[in-house]
C-alpha cells in the first residue's frame, strides 16, 4: 500500500490550528494563573495592649485661687443645674464659717434660755431631731453601725436648718437676741459675698478626680488624636491644650453612656476594621468586660492604633485613664489566600472567575495570616462559598 506523502500545507494546518488554541487558552485563563475556591472559616483570638479612655464628659473651671467645697458626693448621679460645689475666693477663710456657727450656736442657747417657761412643742421636736442625727452620725463615725456617712451628714445639715429656720421665724422681740441675729446676717453676707456656685451642665456622674487630659481627649477630638499623642499620655505627660495655667478644673460631669477606648499596637500586622466588634477588659478591673466596635483605625511609625466607640455603662472606669487591656473577637467570614487579594484604586477586592477576565469584587479583610485571609464582600450577594477566584 502506498504511503501519503506530507505536504507542507499539512503542517500549516496544524500550525493554524495550535495558534487559534493558544488564543482561546489564554482569553479563558491567562497565562500563569490559577485558581481557588471560596471557603467559610471562622477564628478567634486575644491579645494584650495599652489602651487609653476617651469619656464624653462636661469640665466645670475657675479662674484664680481659693478654696473648693463640695457639694455632692463622688460618683453620684446628678442633674443639669444641680449644685455641686462651693468655690471661695481668696479673701475667704474658714474662721469665716467657725464665727458663724458659735453666733448660731448662741442664739439657741439665747433662744432656749428665754423660753424655758415656754412650752414649744414644735422646736422640741426639731431640737430632737437634731441630737438624733448627731448620734447617729458620731455612732456611724466610730463603726458601731453600717451606712452611708454622706448621707448622714446631709440628714444633720438638713436638720439644723430647719431648727435654724425655725428659731429665726418665731424671734421674740428682745434687743440682746435682735442683736444676735444682726450679726448673724452680717456674717452670712460676708461669706456669701465670698461664695460662688458651680452648678452641673449637663446630667451625668460627678467626678472629682481629674487627670488635665480631659480638655484634650474628648469624642470631637478623637479624629485629631494621633498615634504620638496616644503615647504620650501612655507615659504619663499632659498635652499642652493652650490654657490659661490660671484656670483650676474643679469636677467634671461624665456621660456614663458615651465613651471609647484607644487602643495601640506594635504588631502592624493587626488589621482592625472598621465595624468589628471587640470585647475589652481593663488589667485590675478582671470582673468588668466591656464591648465596642472599630471607629477609626491609623497605621504609623511601625504602630496600628483603633478607636472603639464602647456600647455600655462606663461602670468603674469612670476615673481610669490608661493601661494595659485584654481585647478579643470572634470573626465569622469567607476564606480565601491571602495572594488572591489585589488593590484596585486602592479598594481591597478579588476577582471572580465568571467570566472571561474575571470580574473584580470589592471586599473587607477581616483578618489575616502569612497563608489565608477571612474576607466579607462590600455589596451583599457578590461573592459566595464555592465560588472560584483567581490567583494572579
Amino acid at each position: 500500500m502506498r504511503r501519503r506523502r506530507v505536504t507542507a500545507r499539512f503542517y500549516l494546518f496544524l500550525i493554524l490550528i495550535g495558534i487559534g488554541l493558544y488564543f482561546v487558552i489564554r482569553e479563558l485563563a491567562p497565562l500563569g494563573s490559577s485558581e481557588a475556591i471560596v471557603t467559610m472559616a471562622a477564628t478567634s483570638y486575644a491579645q494584650s495592649l495599652d489602651a487609653v479612655i476617651v469619656r464624653d464628659e462636661t469640665v466645670t473651671s475657675y479662674e484664680g485661687s481659693g478654696q473648693v467645697a463640695y457639694v455632692a458626693a463622688e460618683g453620684a448621679e446628678v442633674a443639669k443645674g444641680q449644685e455641686i460645689a462651693d468655690v471661695y475666693s481668696a479673701g475667704y477663710s474658714e474662721k469665716e464659717s467657725k464665727q458663724l456657727e458659735t453666733v448660731r450656736q448662741n442664739i439657741r442657747a439665747y433662744h432656749r434660755s428665754i423660753l424655758d417657761n415656754i412650752v414649744d412643742a414644735e422646736l422640741e421636736r426639731l431640737e430632737a431631731n437634731v441630737q438624733q442625727k448627731a448620734l447617729e452620725l458620731k455612732t456611724l463615725i466610730r463603726e458601731k453601725t453600717r451606712g452611708s456617712l454622706i448621707n448622714l451628714e446631709k440628714q444633720l445639715q438638713s436638720a439644723m436648718g430647719a431648727r435654724q429656720s425655725y428659731l429665726s421665724q418665731n424671734r421674740r422681740e428682745d434687743p440682746k437676741l435682735n442683736s444676735l441675729y444682726e450679726e448673724e446676717t452680717k456674717r452670712e453676707n460676708a461669706i456669701a459675698s465670698w461664695r460662688t456656685a458651680e452648678n452641673a451642665d449637663a446630667s451625668g456622674i460627678v467626678s472629682f478626680y481629674l487627670d488635665g487630659s480631659e480638655q484634650f481627649l474628648t469624642p470631637d477630638n478623637l479624629e485629631a488624636i494621633t498615634i504620638e499623642d496616644i503615647r504620650s499620655i501612655l507615659a504619663g505627660r499632659t498635652p499642652d491644650t493652650g490654657e490659661s495655667r490660671l484656670k483650676q478644673n474643679i469636677f467634671r460631669i461624665v456621660n456614663p453612656e458615651k465613651w471609647y477606648v484607644v487602643l495601640l499596637s506594635g504588631d502592624t500586622s493587626w488589621n482592625p476594621v472598621t465595624g468589628q466588634v471587640f470585647t475589652v477588659q481593663f488589667e485590675g478591673f478582671e470582673g468588668s468586660a466591656f464591648s465596642g466596635k472599630v471607629v477609626r483605625m491609623l497605621k504609623a511609625s511601625g504602630q496600628v492604633m483603633a478607636q472603639l466607640e464602647m456600647e455600655s455603662d462606663i461602670g468603674p472606669l469612670i476615673n481610669k485613664r490608661y493601661g494595659r487591656a485584654m481585647i478579643g473577637i470572634n470573626l465569622t467570614g469567607l476564606s480565601v489566600p491571602v495572594k488572591a487579594i489585589t488593590m484596585v484604586n486602592g479598594q481591597p477586592g478579588v476577582t471572580v472567575s465568571d467570566v472571561p477576565g474575571g470580574t473584580f469584587v470589592p471586599v473587607e479583610v477581616l483578618s489575616s495570616d502569612s497563608q489565608n485571609a477571612i474576607i466579607q464582600p462590600l455589596v451583599e450577594g457578590t461573592l459566595s462559598i464555592g465560588w472560584r477566584v483567581i490567583l494572579p
